[in-house]
């Protein structure tokens, strides 16, 4: 696809450093201030195998869409199998984690927040300390 404006693939878009966040993670954004959007930022994280999206918590609620591979998704106490085609909310103040369980294939999420929710969650607001077993 040639210089379309309305269209285009993922992989093609600018990678964001969330490497103070999360290690082995790939970040783009979608949808957001500076792409068609203001009130909302769409991500798509890619999550290289074992890699973790550690506890964190927030005010704001966010939700997430798995379109590839398989993981673990923990919110509050609660753990979850998750793989392509599964979708995941995110209440306010509430602890979770997201990790890529394979040994072969990436984790793929796309995560939508607020606006002011596209920041790392640890320099934001105090982290939560929980056990994972991964």
């Amino acid at each position: 696809m040639k210089n379309s404006k309305y269209v285009g693939k993922i992989d093609d878009l600018p990678l964001v450093d969330c490497s103070d966040f999360i290690l082995g993670a790939e970040k783009r954004i979608v949808f957001g201030p500076d792409r068609f959007g203001d009130a909302y930022v769409m991500r798509c994280f890619t999550l290289e195998p074992y890699s973790v999206a550690p506890p964190n918590q927030h005010p704001w609620e966010h939700y997430a869409l798995c379109i590839g591979g398989e993981g673990k998704f923990i919110v509050g106490n609660t753990e979850y199998d998750i793989a392509n085609g599964y979708w995941m909310h995110v209440p306010g103040n509430i602890s979770h984690i997201f990790w890529n369980t394979s040994d072969k294939e990436p984790l793929v999420i796309i995560c939508i927040v607020p606006k002011g929710g596209d920041v790392n969650p640890f320099t934001t607001a105090r982290p939560t300390h929980q056990e994972c077993s991964f």
